[in-house]
């Protein structure tokens, strides 16, 4: 009988990983709160911008790993299946404030297409450095319908359920088969879900505002000494203006000098925006999201618990991915999927 793994999550990590399991032949189901077309605070990936923007660095070679993945799965879905993920390949600009090693030599140069430093000539102020390639851009809310229709549409089932502790996912009782492993994919929820109270996640609110600009067609980041500013259009004509990245905040309202200071930055960096002033920026809505940080970074590693019978559970925690879900998420899910593969031969030779 193949084996039946619970994933509990249905965010970008939850649905990637699913479908990474479902792709080795597990029977997978999708244990959630909160599943696409939702839009709570509590569930952060609809209220993504996003594009890929390695946050790896140079020193954390199994990260780069993971964004390179994604980056060469979104590209090859930009090419095949645009409209129905909603990813493009579009022109990328990244300005940075500070010289270190990560913005003089980032690892990505080799593995992105078209890459090149910025001229200084066109560095805007503050900005010491800047990177231009190719990179993909993500429509969050869509793309997301998309995961989970591939799921289900490949023989997955879903419960919309809430856990009080990560045993309730142990026996879920539907009459589909007992559960020989649970993958942790609770993001923030990782904090607060009872027998893993990780202490270690927090989360760092993001605002952004929504607006309709179809004649924006790349995205431009400026990582600043006093915050982000970053231009991310999306299939359907929207663009994401932002940002914040306020660690340890949980406000899920949104703040109306916020949304003043985003179109100040936005239209200063990317004055195309409204076509250099001859038209007024087009605000459409306004999003709030917690990113699931974590002091040390993402944990994903095994832990076995016992069940209430004296049996042994193998759980894959996969959470803490803060701000990098999107461009981590098909190398992430397919290096959760192998630790489930490795852990469960291991536990069938003892």
């Amino acid at each position: 009988m193949t084996k039946r793994i619970a994933v509990i999550g249905a965010g970008i990590v939850g649905l990637s990983t699913a479908l990474a399991l479902q792709e080795k032949g597990y029977r997978v189901v999708i244990v959630a709160k909160w599943l696409p077309g939702d839009t709570h605070i509590e569930y952060t990936s609809p209220w993504a911008g996003a594009h890929w923007r390695t946050m790896a660095p140079n020193s954390n070679k199994l990260l780069q790993d993971f964004d390179a993945a994604t980056y060469h799965k979104f590209f090859e879905l930009s090419k095949t299946h645009p409209q129905e993920t909603g990813i493009m390949a579009i022109p990328a600009t990244d300005f940075y404030d500070k010289l270190v090693p990560d913005t003089q030599t980032p690892w990505f140069q080799t593995l992105v297409k078209d890459f090149k430093f910025v001229p200084e000539s066109e560095l805007p102020p503050g900005a010491k450095i800047g990177h231009r390639y190719t990179t993909v851009v993500v429509n969050a809310p869509h793309y997301i319908q998309w995961l989970l229709h591939q799921f289900k549409s490949g023989g997955g089932t879903v419960q919309r359920r809430e856990l009080s502790h990560i045993r309730d996912a142990f026996d879920l009782d539907d009459g589909l088969g007992s559960v020989d492993a649970v993958v942790n994919c609770t993001g923030l929820g990782a904090r607060y879900l009872n027998g893993v109270n990780d202490t270690k996640m927090f989360p760092t609110r993001g605002q952004t505002v929504i607006a309709f600009a179809p004649h924006v067609n790349e995205t431009v980041t400026h990582i600043g000494s006093k915050g982000i500013t970053y231009i991310i259009p999306r299939s359907n004509g929207q663009v994401v203006l932002g940002g914040t990245a306020n660690k340890h905040d949980f406000n899920p309202n949104v703040e109306k000098a916020t949304i003043e200071s985003i179109l100040e930055r936005t239209q200063k960096l990317y004055p195309k925006l409204t076509k250099y002033g001859s038209e007024p920026i087009k605000v459409i809505g306004n999003g709030v999201g917690l990113r699931p940080s974590r002091v040390d970074g993402p944990r994903i590693e095994p832990e076995t618990y016992t069940k209430s019978n004296g049996q042994k559970m193998l759980v894959i925690h996969a959470y803490g991915h803060g701000g990098f879900g999107y461009q981590s998420s098909w190398g992430a899910a397919q290096y959760t999927s192998d630790l489930v593969d490795k852990n469960l031969k291991d536990r069938a030779k003892l």
